[in-house]
C-alpha cells in the first residue's frame, strides 16, 4: 500500500480542467468587482463637488426640518380637532338659542292671534286660551313666514269643509262658542240668559267673575291670581 504522504497524480486533461475552472472563477470575480466599482463610481459622481462636512450639515438640517414639520402637522391636527369641537359646541348652543327663540315666537304668535279672536267673539281669554292653544300649532312656510294652523288630536291640519278648506282660528273659536262646555266662557251665552252674566260670590266658595264683567274682572285681579275668584 502506498504511504500517507504519497502525492496524488493527475492526468494532463484533469490538470487543464482544474486550471480552466479556476480561471472561470477568477473571471467571474473580476467582472463582479468591476460592476461594483462602476456602480460606486456612479454614486460618487452624484456627490462630486460636495463637501462631506457640508453634506452632513445639510442632512442634519433636513432631518430637523422634517421633524419640525411633523410636529407642526401634529399641532395643526390637534388645533383642528379643538376647533371642530368648539364649532360643534357653538352650533349646539346656537341651535338651543334658535329653538328657544322660535318657541317664544310661536307662543307670542298663538297668544296674540288667539286672544284677538277670543276678544272679537267676546270670550274669556283666561279660560279659553289654553283650550285654543291645545288645538293649534305654528307652521313655517317655504318663504319663512309663520302662521297658526288648527289641528286635530293627532296634529294634522283640520279642514273646514269637504272642499279641503283649512279651518281658521276664527272658526275654531266659533266651534268652542257653540260647545255647551265652553259656551259659559263667552259673553251673552251664560246660564243666566241673554246679556252678560253677573258676578256672584259663588255660594260661599271661590268668587265667580263673569267673563263679560270687565269691571268685576279688574277689581278682582288679585283674587283671580290667588284662586279666590274664577272667571266663567
Amino acid at each position: 500500500m502506498p504511504g500517507d504522504d504519497e502525492k496524488t497524480t493527475f492526468t494532463k486533461d484533469e490538470v487543464e480542467a482544474l486550471i480552466a475552472e479556476r480561471n472561470k472563477a477568477i473571471e467571474l470575480n473580476r467582472n463582479e468587482a468591476l460592476k461594483e466599482a462602476k456602480a460606486a463610481k456612479a454614486r460618487l459622481a452624484a456627490f462630486e463637488g460636495i463637501d462631506p462636512e457640508e453634506h452632513k450639515t445639510l442632512k442634519a438640517q433636513a432631518e430637523e426640518a422634517a421633524r419640525k414639520k411633523a410636529a407642526a402637522e401634529g399641532d395643526f391636527k390637534s388645533i383642528e380637532e379643538q376647533l371642530k369641537a368648539l364649532h360643534a359646541t357653538e352650533l349646539g348652543a346656537r341651535d338651543k338659542t334658535i329653538t328657544k327663540l322660535r318657541s317664544a315666537l310661536e307662543q307670542r304668535l298663538v297668544d296674540a292671534e288667539a286672544t284677538r279672536e277670543l276678544a272679537e267673539a267676546k270670550g274669556s281669554a283666561k279660560v279659553l286660551l289654553p283650550h285654543v292653544k291645545a288645538r293649534v300649532k305654528v307652521v313655517e312656510s317655504d318663504d319663512g313666514a309663520f302662521s297658526v294652523q288648527v289641528v286635530d288630536e293627532r296634529g294634522n291640519q283640520r279642514l273646514a269643509d269637504g272642499q279641503g278648506t283649512p279651518m281658521t282660528l276664527k272658526q275654531l273659536v266659533e266651534e268652542l262658542r257653540a260647545d255647551s262646555e265652553f259656551a259659559r266662557a263667552f259673553e251673552g251665552t251664560g246660564s243666566s240668559g241673554g246679556g252678560a252674566s253677573k258676578s256672584n260670590a259663588g255660594g260661599g266658595g271661590a268668587k265667580v267673575i263673569a267673563a263679560g264683567d270687565n269691571k268685576a274682572f279688574i277689581a278682582n285681579l288679585d283674587n283671580i291670581a290667588t284662586g279666590k275668584a274664577t272667571v266663567v
